[in-house]
């Protein structure tokens, strides 16, 4: 709700287990969540930016990270070298 009208940043998406990126992907789909304990969604609008030091190709192969969260997220990637 914090994010709502402006930005998350998302940071080590590659460890984030199934149950979650299935919510995750169900948030950016439709728009809405259900806070904890409420009985009704809520509505956001949010701009996600997500970071991983993991090959997400490689988790998507292995089935360790959902595809189709993956084709999501990945509109626009920027690959950042190590320093």
């Amino acid at each position: 709700e914090q994010a709502d009208g402006g930005t998350l940043f998302l940071d080590e998406i590659g460890d984030m287990p199934a149950e979650l990126q299935t919510r995750l992907l169900r948030v950016l789909a439709d728009g809405e969540f259900f806070p904890i304990g409420a009985h009704a969604p809520v509505k956001v609008d949010v701009r996600i930016i997500a970071a991983t030091h993991q090959n997400l190709d490689q988790l998507v192969a292995e089935g360790r990270f959902r595809e189709d969260l993956y084709h999501r997220l990945n509109v626009i990637r920027i690959h950042l070298p190590p320093l």
